[in-house]
């Protein structure tokens, strides 16, 4: 219900838009004063919640701002802000892949779809993870190649930051895949 209110402005609008119409009709056909004031309410207070709703920023919403940077800081080549990213007790997987960026040329990186975005359930430190289709384009040692990936990464906040702790990457379809040949999938990397 959270992501409706507070991260969809134009489901708000659209609704109170569309009752507030339907009062102002029913006084403009009934002449009775009670549909105008009515309608009235209901539009001051669909403009109170969607001021609400484009000033305050859910999690998610700050997260898929997160990640758009991320992607943008990587596309551009600006490996300091990325690296500044990297949780200071992130996986050995993660640093590893943190040492070997800058050897790396990216041409594109974009995302191509958001598939969820899970917020954990502890508070103190805040966590979640994000499960997204990507596809990259780059370059290292003179060869060139575009790779479409699913990747899911796991963030925990720090001092109110978002840092990414770790992640995965797999063949691009795995999202679309059912439990059991998800659970085929990882036992075939696992090896």
């Amino acid at each position: 219900m959270q992501e409706y209110l507070l991260e969809s402005p134009w489901i708000i609008g659209c609704m109170g838009s569309f009752i507030s119409g339907l009062l102002v009709y029913a006084w403009l056909q009934s002449g009775r004063a009670v549909f105008w004031k009515w309608g009235l309410g209901i539009g001051l207070a669909t403009l109170v919640a969607l001021l609400v709703n484009i000033g305050y920023k859910t999690d998610a919403e700050t997260l898929r701002e997160f990640i758009t940077k991320i992607a943008a800081d990587l596309e551009a080549n600006r490996f300091k802000e990325v690296t500044a990213c990297v949780h200071p007790e992130a996986s050995e997987q993660l640093r590893s892949l943190k040492r070997q960026l800058e050897s790396v040329q990216f041409e594109s990186v974009r995302i191509n779809r958001i598939h969820g975005i899970d917020l954990g359930k502890t508070k103190k430190p805040k966590t979640a993870s994000i499960r997204m289709n990507v596809f990259v384009r780059a370059s290292r040692g003179g060869s060139s190649a575009g790779v479409p990936r699913w990747v899911q990464i796991h963030l925990e906040q720090e001092k109110g930051k978002w840092m990414v702790v770790d992640y995965q990457h797999k063949d691009p379809q795995y999202e679309m895949l059912n439990r059991d040949a998800q659970d085929r999938l990882d036992s075939v990397y696992q090896r």
